[in-house]
């Protein structure tokens, strides 16, 4: 909700700066109003960061005030920074730094002058008739000398920052795409390394890894050969549930084995099933009813 108060603020000040220019553009001359009107269209228009309205703004802005004032004045100072910013904002590093240099350098520029001013001011301070202007005209030059020596460090350390990052691009993607290369390069011989161990094992190796879960085994005594093995016979209980008696197998023949075990499931299935179907025996068999 705030962004959207705020994105409706900026386009209300843009409507309403952009009538002012309306305005005073009627009017042929050029003067500060103009520049004041201009610079402020950039500096919303940045804000909404249309980068096209701002630098035009700015640069007419800028056009217009190196008519009106000495080419290192702080007014200009500012303007040349603030165009740096824009193209900072866009991505233009290469078009933001010659803009930035052009700031720092009229800013010294600036400090030299204002030095003089200051040293010839001094000198003439023995008139007594020009003693109060004077004054005013110190205190308004060493006011404008702590602005422009604090603002100094400031651009030069943007400059360093953007010659920098003009720079740092280049070698950084390179450091990365050798960090990618080394990194695939290493899953690629760990891929070859494994593969040929896979392969080589064998069905008998790869069962002796499957046994190492716990899983159901059945052993018969018809595939070993001996007496005194066991098989798990699941017989049917209850209602259904399935439950596991582990029985020894006997050294009896084959068929008496099995004569013995269809008794046996028959005798089970006659008594799950008695109430629905009861079963006569005779000597010859059983009759179900």
């Amino acid at each position: 909700m705030a962004g959207e108060e705020d994105d409706s603020d900026l386009d209300l000040a843009w409507k309403m700066l952009d009538i002012a220019r309306a305005i005073v553009e009627k009017n042929p001359d050029n003067t500060m109003e103009k520049v004041n009107i201009f610079s402020a269209l950039a500096e919303v228009s940045m804000e909404r960061e249309d980068i096209d309205n701002s630098l035009g703004d700015y640069f007419k802005a800028l056009a217009i005030l190196e008519h009106l004032v000495e080419p290192d004045h702080r007014r200009i100072v500012e303007l040349h920074f603030r165009i740096c910013l824009v193209y900072e904002l866009a991505s233009k590093i290469a078009d933001a730094i010659p803009y930035c240099a052009k700031a720092v350098s009229l800013c010294k520029s600036r400090l030299e002058s204002l030095k003089k001013a200051k040293e010839t001011l001094l000198a003439d301070k023995g008139d007594s008739a020009s003693t109060a202007d004077g004054d005013s005209k110190k205190l308004s030059i060493e006011d404008e000398l702590e602005v422009v020596t604090g603002i100094l460090p400031d651009l030069e350390k943007k400059l360093e920052d953007l010659e920098q990052a003009m720079a740092t691009p280049s070698s950084e993607i390179e450091e990365i795409m050798k960090s990618i290369a080394a990194k695939a390069g290493f899953m690629q011989k760990a891929g070859n390394a494994v593969a040929p161990r896979a392969a080589s094992l064998t069905s008998s190796q790869m069962g002796g890894v499957n046994n190492g879960f716990d899983s159901p085994t059945m052993s018969t005594a018809a595939t070993s050969g001996s007496t005194g093995s066991t098989v798990t016979d699941l017989g049917v209980v209850g209602r259904g549930i399935k439950r596991a008696n582990i029985k020894p197998i006997s050294a009896e023949p084959c068929s008496k084995r099995l004569a013995a075990d269809d008794s046996l499931s028959v005798k089970c299935d006659s008594s799950n099933n008695s109430d629905v179907h009861p079963t006569v025996q005779d000597g010859e068999g059983s009759v179900s009813k």
